[in-house]
């Protein structure tokens, strides 16, 4: 890897604005696309997704036609979004759209590319307001049903589509029809939701967005039994403490009623 006083200068321009300017980075440091993406996977499996997304974008300025490095920079990019201040967290999410949509050309088979770019939607989509953005509510479906056109076993996949039903179906189906959202339900909500469990029991967040699928429909016991776990299960990743603090203060707001 590149020493420390050297990232901290190209992670400084990770967000530029300037076209190509993964090009530039790679060209300052002058290592090879395999070392480049060695380096990022290296950073990903520490939880360093900002460090790690520094590496897959020099990648991808070294070869612009590689799939790897955008869709790992999507990927390191969606979950740094998630720990960034909020005023930060728009822009990194549609850089991880962006890369994403840049993979999905090079390689439109890839469950996991269409999966983040499902992801970094949403993300997008919840801070432009759903309703306001039906392109994009529409898109996160899409996006999140050809992953598990490709891999049915996707739970991340899974989760996506659960949340969707419950997110838009919020608004009454009247209001959501005549917009092409009619198809979102309850049943679906926590079906699809549970089939990521089931795939991944021990993902804290499948426990944590169950827990507030429960209690959204008013069903507090079964809420509280997936906050609960969700607690409860090993800490796997950097998010996860993240996700237990959301629960254990849903389970607190749930206590007071």
């Amino acid at each position: 890897m590149i020493s420390e006083y050297s990232i901290k200068i190209i992670s400084s321009l990770l967000f530029s604005v300037l076209p190509g300017s993964g090009t530039i980075l790679a060209q300052e440091t002058g290592a090879g696309i395999v070392e480049l993406l060695a380096s990022g996977d290296s950073l990903f499996e520490l939880d360093d997704y900002f460090g790690s997304a520094v590496y897959y974008e020099m990648a991808a300025g070294v070869d612009s036609a590689a799939f790897d490095p955008f869709w790992k920079m999507g990927r390191s990019l969606n979950l740094r979004g998630e720990t960034a201040p909020r005023d930060s967290q728009l822009a990194i999410f549609e850089k991880a759209r962006d890369a994403e949509v840049h993979a999905l050309r090079l390689n439109d088979d890839s469950a996991d590319a269409h999966f983040q770019l499902a992801r970094a939607l949403g993300k997008i989509a919840l801070f432009k307001g759903v309703f306001k953005s039906v392109g994009l509510a529409k898109r996160v479906k899409r996006e999140a049903e050809r992953a598990l056109a490709i891999d049915s076993l996707h739970d991340g996949a899974w989760h996506v589509l659960g949340r969707w039903h419950r997110e838009i179906g919020k608004k009454s189906k009247i209001l959501r029809k005549p917009l092409g959202l009619g198809a979102a339900n309850k049943e679906d909500a926590v079906a699809f939701m549970q089939r990521a469990i089931d795939l991944n029991p021990a993902n804290v967040n499948h426990r944590l967005e169950m827990g507030i699928t429960y209690a959204e429909y008013k069903k507090k016991e079964l809420a509280r039994i997936e906050f609960e776990k969700c607690v409860e299960l090993p800490v796997q990743g950097p998010l996860d403490e993240k996700y237990k603090a959301e629960s254990k203060k849903y389970m607190a707001v749930m206590g007071d009623r």
